[in-house]
């Protein structure tokens, strides 16, 4: 088995056995666990604290300590939480520096309270907190519309805490996880409407530009995941090839490239399922979706015959990876993909509208919070319908 060092050790004068607190900065966005009563972070060690004999000892400390927290501190100021729970302000976003106190339990540092530290020594502070302050309050409009606002929190930010958990469940067991999962589609999404909307008004000139521009700038307001990294990369390498080579690449060599520098910056990733099925779902569709789509295209209409045929290629290609993680298969997701891949791009275009035309004239939110629940509700009963097909187990 292939074993990936460390490259950021916890390291300090102060054994870790008597740690009890840590000071330093959130590295990750907050993932809510399955239970629901903690929050995983990634947390960036600058000091670290020990408590002798009603004395106070501080030792300067580095490396990257994941740390969980418990719900109420991480969703004290989020709309519909109670503050009163936990009683301090707490912003707990990638970038934001904090005082954890806890202890660590099988090299996880386990956090029963902590402060928030509002000083900011740079613009790069600055931006991050305007980054944190931009998710709350996207989270504050998305909760007024109620389960759409929550499922389009999922597809733009990639926060579930609002999201059904019946949709959720839904989406898992039609085998359309990867479409709540932030990746390509999403940011293809952001591209090719920051590109098109670009080269309407500025024209064609600029819209290489604006594509990069909308790429970056949802990559920076949703966080990095491992299937969003690998788009961000390979989005960067084709834009890059069209721009200043004026080329046409061979798409798996550049997807052969991006793994080998995906592994090489950030090799912790290799052994995450969204690693492991993103880049082999795209890998099959690279190497199965023609010719697959040369089989059925005497069959289907041109378009339905690259959906299938895509889908077939990225679930052949990752069946062995989800057998072995999951034990199961769901081959619903091959139909169910074609149909409900398309209806959420719809979604987060109709969603995203509606957000500019409310930011304009607020007043108008209950109204496009009706219409995007309408919306969700077609999205739903179609998910839930793929939901009762059975998998198959191993």
């Amino acid at each position: 088995m292939l074993k990936v060092s460390d490259r950021h050790p916890f390291k300090s004068l102060i054994p870790a056995i008597s740690v009890t607190g840590l000071k330093g900065r959130i590295v990750s966005n907050p993932v809510l666990n399955s239970s629901g009563r903690f929050y995983a972070i990634d947390f960036s060690v600058e000091k670290s604290l020990s408590v002798l004999k009603e004395q106070i000892f501080e030792s300067g400390s580095s490396g990257i300590v994941k740390c969980l927290l418990p719900s109420p501190m991480v969703e004290s100021i989020y709309p519909g939480k109670l503050f009163s729970t936990f009683g301090k302000k707490m912003i707990v976003e990638k970038g934001e520096r904090l005082v954890l106190c806890g202890s660590f339990s099988d090299g996880i540092f386990i956090v029963h309270d902590g402060e928030y530290i509002e000083q900011r020594n740079s613009i790069n502070d600055y931006i991050v907190h305007a980054r944190s302050i931009s998710r709350i309050q996207f989270k504050r409009l998305m909760f007024s519309w109620k389960k759409a606002g929550g499922f389009i929190l999922a597809l733009l930010s990639g926060s579930r805490e609002y999201t059904d958990k019946k949709l959720s469940d839904d989406f898992r067991s039609a085998g359309l996880s990867h479409v709540l999962a932030l990746s390509g589609m999403h940011l293809s999404f952001f591209s090719g409407l920051a590109g098109g909307t670009g080269k309407k008004i500025f024209g064609k000139k600029y819209s290489f530009f604006l594509r990069l521009l909308g790429i970056i700038f949802f990559v920076w307001f949703a966080g990095l995941s491992p299937s969003l990294f690998r788009a961000l990369l390979c989005s960067l390498f084709m834009l890059l090839c069209s721009a200043v080579f004026s080329m046409e690449v061979d798409y798996f060599i550049v997807l052969c490239s991006v793994f080998l520098l995906h592994c090489s910056i950030i090799p912790r990733d290799i052994f995450s399922a969204a690693f492991i099925l993103s880049y082999g779902a795209l890998a099959g569709i690279l190497l199965l979706g023609e010719f697959l789509h040369c089989l059925l295209c005497p069959f289907l209409p041109k378009k339905i015959s690259q959906s299938v045929s895509a889908s077939i290629g990225a679930q052949c290609a990752t069946a062995p990876a989800t057998i072995g993680m999951f034990g199961c298969l769901m081959p619903c997701g091959i139909i169910s993909s074609v149909l409900v891949s398309p209806m959420a791009s719809f979604f987060i275009f109709v969603g995203l509208v509606s957000i500019g035309v409310c930011l304009v004239l607020p007043f108008l939110a209950p109204v496009f919070g009706c219409i995007m629940n309408l919306l969700y509700e077609v999205i739903a009963v179609t998910v839930h319908f793929f939901a009762f097909v059975p998998p198959v187990k191993f």
